[in-house]
């Protein structure tokens, strides 16, 4: 195992390109813990939440609570706060839409929204989880966005829409196409992953990468030999996406044994 390989298993381990979120993480800490009032952060990745708890586990008098609209949400927004401060969901300050489509013409999908949303000027952490019970669509979004999102949207696609803001209580039950594996990879670099998750050649899912088609916690990653660590997610164009869920040690064959999570195209 080399050195590099070796810190990328423990939790944690920071990047170099993650220290501008290390920052203002560490701002938001500091300011909680000075003047004793809850700071809101935006929406976070599964990557972002660890970091974050790492950094919230050297304060003994603060705690961090997270929503993103239901439980079991994959992106929230966190508070950080004292440890006897408690919550309410409107404090996290979250909208939720329901997409209004010709269902009988349009068929949606995720990558669509998502380069709606972002096209219209919202930034990706101000929004969270778009989910699906496999016909319909709602999506998480800042409270303060929401007359903004209302205007902006109204077409994804070809298709024209309507964005219909809901309570929490009109959730839908989220339809979840993914499935948990046990994969076997020879390093822990992206173009390995990628290559042994979907069944590519090793030079296939280097060019995936090198030519932009790899996200690395929803940021383009183009240099292949990155190493991957906990709750990294891998978005492959025309592929689908892998959450590393755990890394279980080296199997007989000195391959790591990751635990992880596969949505399919």
């Amino acid at each position: 195992m080399t050195e590099k390989e070796n810190v990328s298993l423990k939790s944690g381990y920071f990047r170099p390109e993650e220290k501008p979120f290390i920052d203002k993480m560490s701002d938001l800490l500091l300011r909680t813990q000075t003047m004793y009032i809850p700071q809101l952060t935006d929406f976070l990745n599964l990557r972002e939440q660890l970091i974050l708890n790492n950094l919230v586990n050297k304060y003994d008098d603060l705690y961090v609570h997270y929503f993103g609209g239901f439980e079991g949400a994959e992106r929230v927004r966190g508070i950080i706060a004292p440890d006897y401060f408690v919550p309410k969901e409107s404090d996290f300050k979250i909208s939720m839409f329901e997409i209004r489509y010709p269902e009988k013409f349009a068929d949606l999908h995720h990558g669509q929204i998502l380069g709606a949303l972002t096209g219209s000027g919202v930034e990706r952490d101000h929004f969270g989880d778009i989910i699906t019970d496999g016909e319909n669509w709602q999506f998480f979004v800042f409270e303060q966005m929401k007359s903004f999102i209302s205007e902006q949207v109204q077409k994804i696609g070809p298709y024209k829409v309507h964005l219909s803001q809901k309570k929490f209580s009109e959730l839908l039950l989220p339809k979840d196409d993914s499935h948990d594996e046990v994969i076997n990879v020879h390093s822990l670099r992206i173009d390995t992953v990628v290559a042994t998750t979907y069944d590519l050649s090793r030079q296939t899912a280097k060019t995936l990468v090198e030519h932009g088609k790899v996200q690395m916690n929803w940021v383009v990653n183009k240099n292949a030999s990155s190493f991957i660590s906990i709750n990294d997610t891998l978005s492959v164009r025309g592929y689908g996406r892998v959450r590393v869920n755990d890394v279980m040690g080296k199997s007989k064959g000195n391959k790591y044994i990751l635990f992880v999570n596969i949505i399919n195209k």
